[in-house]
């Protein structure tokens, strides 16, 4: 399988990288990252070092539900987070989202990645893809500026519970809602 990273983005988020690392990794406030997209995510298993960890995040995008489970398949605290699933719409893709983190002297810079993972026949699906208008590349460039965005308001603003800047394995309260990794 080959990977296509299909639409790309950052800012700079003006607070310490252990709080937006952890805001961003264990998806607190999703729901409130991208109003017209995002409707819920969920841990579902947690695994010790969060690599194989499992949850789900909901989206409705161009009148599809969407419900992508992803697994946590990089991960280096403080500094990228990495998940991978089936896309929902087409479930032979791969569908994933590449996160990076970087001090930076207003704050820590993040950068996201929007990307596919697909055996190389399937690259025939990239402009079936770029027919429907909220999966284009711009839409999708978009889509990714304005998470980054909502993020970036979310945690500036202070408008969020203690718990969302914790490191998710510090989370007893998170812990003990979610499978217990062996």
């Amino acid at each position: 399988m080959m990977r296509i990273d299909y639409a790309t983005d950052s800012l700079v988020i003006e607070e310490e990288l252990p709080r937006v690392f952890n805001f961003v990794s264990r998806g607190a406030q999703y729901d409130r990252w991208h109003f017209d997209y995002h409707l819920a995510a969920e841990v579902l298993d947690m695994k010790e070092e969060l690599i194989g960890s499992v949850f789900s995040i909901e989206e409705l995008i161009g009148g599809f539900y969407l419900k992508h489970v992803g697994r946590v398949v990089e991960f280096e605290r403080n500094r990228r987070f990495v998940w991978l699933g089936r896309f929902a719409i087409f479930p032979l893709v791969w569908i994933g989202t590449d996160f990076t983190f970087e001090e930076h002297p207003r704050g820590s810079k993040v950068t996201e990645i929007l990307y596919f993972k697909m055996a190389p026949w399937w690259l025939l699906l990239i402009p079936v893809l770029g027919f429907r208008p909220y999966f284009t590349r711009p839409a999708c460039k978009g889509h990714i500026r304005d998470e980054l965005t909502g993020i970036k308001k979310l945690i500036e603003s202070g408008d969020y519970d203690p718990c969302d800047i914790v490191f998710p394995l510090d989370d007893q309260d998170l812990m003990s809602r979610v499978k217990k990794y062996e």
